[in-house]
Parts: structure tokens; C-alpha cells; sequence
């Protein structure tokens, strides 16, 4: 008995689905391995730019080590916005050239206008400039001088740091 048009297609329907099906498997297959031969392909290079980012600030670290200059975050985080090759500079998150002032911050930063000082970093500031004068002085604050209120919240927090880490050099040395 011969079958009818009727029964030919829908076994010739069923056989297309079943190579569609296949032709899917496979295209899901090669997708997979593109997306996990591209994923491993950027975690490879984020490895590489890590490893870029940790040999930048122990070259800066061990320059800071050979001149026995003081380290703090706001130090380390001058020098980085110092640094002047675009790809190393990338790395860090920075665009374009290091701005030529001395602390080292970018051109669109120093254009900026500085975020007003907390009342927590002013007490802070007032505080340690009455107790640490000296070191103060060393930084460029007359403590003497009234208007700690117009630094911006930028400068009294390096200004915070630098004091509370020369402090606590000093009482390392008090100590011994």
C-alpha cells in the first residue's frame, strides 16, 4: 500500500525538523566556543593589564622606598595621575595627558571646581593643625591663619593624611 501526500509530508516535515534541530545543536555548539574562546581570550588580557598595574605602582613604591619619601594613598594616587604614557594612564582609568601642576591632577580636575570642605574634615583639619603645628607648617598651612573652611574637600583630605602619617612617623620615633 503506497502511502498518501498527506503521510509523505508530514515524514518529510519531520525529518527537515529533526536536520534543523541538528543544524541548531551544531550552531549553538560553535556560538559557545566563540563566546568561550573570546572569554577567556579577555580574562587573559585583564591578567595582563593587572599584572601592568601592579608593576607600575612597585616601580613607584620602590622609588618612594630608595628616596625614603613618605607613602600615603594620596601620594601614590599623585603619581599614578603622573604617569605619562597614554596606555599606562588607561590602565588607571585616566584620559590624556598629565596635567603640568605639581600635584599631579588631570586637566579637567583642575579645572573643576573644588568640592567644599565637611564640617567632620574641618574639625579634623583644625584639630590636627592645632596639635601637629609644626607639620602643618611643613605642608604649606599657616596655623595660625584663619580659613581652613575654603580648601576643598580634595586638598583637606590630603592635607588630613599627610599630618595623621607624619604623626604617626614621629611616634614611631618617640617610641624607640
Amino acid at each position: 500500500m503506497q502511502p498518501s501526500r498527506r503521510a509523505t509530508r508530514i515524514a518529510h516535515l519531520k525529518t527537515r525538523r529533526q536536520q534543523i534541530a541538528a543544524s541548531a545543536k551544531d550552531a549553538d555548539r560553535r556560538i559557545g566556543a566563540q563566546l568561550r574562546q573570546l572569554q577567556t581570550h579577555e580574562a587573559k588580557a585583564e591578567r595582563k593589564r593587572e599584572t601592568r598595574r601592579k608593576i607600575i605602582i612597585g616601580a613607584i613604591v620602590r622609588a618612594a622606598q630608595t628616596s625614603q619619601t613618605d607613602i600615603s594613598l594620596d601620594w601614590l594616587d599623585e603619581q599614578i595621575r603622573a604617569l605619562t604614557r597614554p596606555d599606562d594612564r588607561a590602565l588607571f582609568g585616566l584620559d590624556g595627558e598629565p596635567c603640568a601642576d605639581p600635584a599631579g591632577a588631570d586637566k579637567a580636575e583642575a579645572t573643576a571646581r573644588p568640592a567644599p570642605i565637611t564640617a567632620r574634615q574641618k574639625q579634623l583639619l583644625a584639630e590636627l593643625v592645632e596639635e601637629h603645628p609644626q607639620f602643618a607648617r611643613e605642608l604649606g598651612v599657616d596655623p595660625d591663619a584663619p580659613g581652613l573652611e575654603q580648601l576643598g574637600k580634595a586638598k583637606a583630605a590630603s592635607l588630613i593624611g599627610a599630618i595623621l602619617d607624619r604623626a604617626n612617623a614621629q611616634a614611631r620615633l618617640d617610641e624607640r
